[in-house]
């Protein structure tokens, strides 16, 4: 995965490929629902992050790590979670 993995990383490892309908219809969840977290609008649950990594067949702690930097507001410890990720 690239260096400094972030949770656009993720979504686009769990779309591989597909159309954004066609990863929200992998997911369960609503079209706008995967739009949002495209946007950075929001950030998925645990449950919904570890169907994301399940789907994707990603590192589980490079995945968490990288999802969590983006809830994070103190950019010196979202880069730190950026880094770990990588």
């Amino acid at each position: 995965m690239a260096e400094n993995m972030n949770f656009q990383d993720v979504l686009n490892a769990v779309a591989n490929g597909d159309s954004d309908n066609m990863t929200s219809k992998k997911l369960g969840i609503s079209r706008t629902m995967f739009s949002k977290y495209r946007n950075g609008h929001k950030t998925p649950s645990d449950e919904m992050l570890d169907k994301m990594i399940a789907i994707s067949g990603l590192d589980p702690t490079q995945a968490y790590l990288a999802t969590y930097a983006e809830k994070l507001h103190n950019p010196r410890v979202a880069e730190a979670f950026r880094h770990l990720a990588a």
